[in-house]
């Protein structure tokens, strides 16, 4: 017998949450987060900034070139040998080196040198020869004053005992002249003391002369040698004079000086090299100058450049990304290419001029560069002082030419027009 009982409905789990669940209408409403407003608001902002740059904005159209400073006044200074020859001893100096005014550069061995040896070997033996002299000559006359005193002594001894005697053969003679008048004594008595006396007087005058002949003999030896003195001392000044305008030549042609302050550019010879009266030995770059940028472009690109146009330049040895570059102007561009001889004429170097003569045509520019005595270089850089250095003539550049200044606008609507011109043709 069948079971007519009803079994009860069975629903899925599933489907009885969802119908026990509340409507959505007690749902809480779902607002916009911070982070979505600032999203929106960069991209409203950049939006708008790339509006405004389509019509405030600036765009250039460049073109580059290669070159190198110049000076506007005056060329590069060679530094020659002086009028004697000899051999390089020292360079002292480097290229790039800035030097002052009357910086020793390079030491000379010259002929000179050996001519100043000679003479002050020479000035040496003079020199010695007189010391002896003085001494021989003060021996000389000390001896003989000494041996002259001795007989001095004697020839006075004699003289005063000469004298004495002679007083009393005056009074003999006398009173025997008194004697012969009264016929006491005859006259050859007389006489022969007459003849005494008189030998006596004979013999004090030649003691008187002898006396006077040797301080004579003394004064005449003294004068000898000090003649001697006198003509050596004449030789020796005059071989000093000679000594001295030698090592004033000497030192002149030794050390080579710098004439002016400045930078070594080029050094031509080394150390043993021998040089001639005249020969050039190095270059220097005046400190003092007036600079301008020779830049050369090629041609193709150089039509383009007008004087007037605004010129950013780099020099290579600058870290133009931290230091920017060197503000100026086009002054003149060439109007035909310029051909190595011509290149050689402006630069005046050969090494350079291989660097700017590439396979296609180039044109010469000519750039001045804005001034800023407030900067080390002296010239206006895109930051406030530029890099801590002195700008001089052979520094090698780069340029940037702004050639064209447009609006992002002006060139959008072109490509719009081309492109819709390219459709509406095809």
């Amino acid at each position: 017998m069948k079971n007519n009982k009803e079994e009860p409905v069975k629903f899925r789990k599933k489907a009885l949450e969802h119908l026990n669940k509340p409507t959505s209408m007690d749902d809480t409403l779902q607002v916009i987060t911070l982070k979505n407003w600032l999203l929106l608001l960069v991209l409203v902002l950049i939006i708008c900034g790339c509006i405004t740059w389509l019509f405030l904005g600036t765009l250039f159209i460049k073109t580059s070139g290669k070159g190198v400073l110049m000076s506007v006044v005056g060329d590069i200074e060679t530094v020659q040998a002086a009028e004697n020859s000899g051999f390089i001893e020292k360079i002292v100096v480097y290229t790039g080196q800035t030097i002052k005014k009357n910086t020793v550069l390079a030491t000379i061995k010259s002929d000179l040198e050996t001519q100043l040896e000679i003479q002050g070997n020479y000035l040496k033996k003079l020199k010695y020869e007189q010391n002896i002299l003085s001494e021989r000559a003060e021996f000389m006359v000390k001896d003989l004053r000494e041996k002259q005193e001795e007989q001095i002594e004697k020839i006075h001894a004699s003289l005063r005992a000469a004298k004495e005697k002679l007083k009393q053969l005056a009074v003999l003679t006398k009173l025997k002249e008194n004697a012969m008048k009264k016929g006491i004594i005859d006259l050859p008595n007389v006489t022969e003391t007459r003849i005494e006396y008189f030998k006596l007087l004979q013999e004090i005058n030649s003691h008187e002369a002898e006396l006077i002949s040797m301080k004579s003999n003394l004064v005449e030896l003294q004068d000898k040698w000090q003649e001697r003195q006198k003509e050596l001392a004449l030789i020796i000044y005059k071989e000093e004079h000679n000594y001295q305008l030698i090592k004033r030549r000497w030192l002149h042609t030794n050390l080579i000086k710098s004439p002016l302050a400045g930078t070594i550019a080029e050094i031509r010879v080394k150390a043993g090299d021998y040089i001639q009266p005249g020969q050039p030995i190095l270059t220097i770059i005046p400190a003092d100058q007036n600079l301008y940028a020779l830049i050369f472009v090629p041609a193709g690109k150089g039509k383009l450049i007008k004087p007037g146009m605004k010129v950013q330049i780099a020099p290579t040895m600058v870290n133009k990304f931290e230091f920017g570059t060197i503000k100026g102007r086009v002054e003149t561009v060439s109007s035909l290419p310029v051909t190595p001889q011509m290149m050689m004429t402006l630069l005046k170097n050969k090494q350079i001029v291989n660097t700017f003569l590439p396979s296609e045509p180039q044109l010469a520019v000519k750039v001045s560069l804005q001034k800023n005595s407030g900067s080390h270089s002296g010239y206006q850089w895109t930051t406030s002082q530029g890099p801590p250095l002195q700008l001089t003539q052979g520094t090698l550049v780069d340029a940037m030419f702004n050639v064209e200044e447009k609006k992002p606008i002006d060139i959008l609507i072109n490509l719009t027009n081309r492109v819709i011109n390219k459709g509406t043709s095809k």
